[in-house]
């Protein structure tokens, strides 16, 4: 019997490879997407899923920092997320099925799924389920990562979707589930600790992370001066 290779694996599962700069999910996601968006009613505008999106993240927020005084409000993170998920996931492809991504489309996509981002990590450092510290690396990560892909897009017109496999649609179901997987490691309890494991743990991995980006920096960096330094010859 043949053993399959990680492609397809993923392949069978989710019905695409994950390849350069795509997530696990994205073959599958995109499909449904496309389906969302054909269904969506016409009185839907582009702008009005960007602000359902963020809206979703605004509630998933409130109930993560309310979580201190009403636990029970926990349960209201995964719908609101999944709220998070269909509003700026179906936005853009909506926008292209009406006539073409309008720069306002896009403008108001971004800005969102940014706002939205940076509010539920934020959140999440005022909650029972991460420390500020924790919370801050993470932050770090993500604006850092964004960055480089803000850069990339703009300097070699490549939009960077995933890292590892893993992207926003990744991180938000991390961020949808991370308290239940909070409450199971016993991190509520700890949070009044010296140095909590789970602050051991996130800076760690958010060291290799950044450790990680510089490393494609840099092979970036010389892969477009080979590039310009080619063009030149010619």
């Amino acid at each position: 019997m043949r053993v399959m290779n990680f492609g397809e694996v993923a392949n069978r599962l989710f019905g695409g490879s994950p390849g350069r700069g795509q997530s696990f999910l994205y073959a599958a996601e995109q499909r449904l997407v496309q389906s969302m968006a054909r269904a969506a009613p016409r009185w839907i505008a582009p702008a009005h899923l960007s602000m359902i999106g963020a809206g979703g993240a605004a509630l998933a927020a409130a109930a993560l920092v309310g979580c201190r005084s009403w636990p029970e409000l926990v349960w209201l993170v995964p719908p609101a997320m999944f709220v998070n998920w269909f509003g700026l996931t179906t936005d853009l492809p909506l926008a292209r099925l009406r006539g073409g991504e309008l720069p306002g489309a896009g403008m108001s996509h971004h800005v969102s799924e940014l706002f939205s981002h940076i509010l539920l990590i934020i959140a999440y450092g005022f909650s029972p389920f991460l420390t500020l510290r924790a919370a801050a690396a993470v932050l770090v990560c993500y604006l850092l990562f964004s960055s480089y892909g803000y850069i990339r897009a703009a300097t070699r017109h490549v939009q960077q979707m995933a890292y590892i496999g893993l992207g926003v649609t990744e991180f938000r179901i991390l961020l949808a589930f991370w308290p239940f997987a909070a409450i199971a490691l016993g991190v509520p309890a700890s949070q009044h600790d010296p140095l909590p494991a789970i602050d051991v743990a996130v800076i760690g991995l958010a060291l290799v992370a950044v450790l990680g980006l510089f490393a494609k920096l840099f092979k970036d960096g010389r892969r477009i001066a080979a590039a310009s330094a080619q063009s030149s010859d010619e």
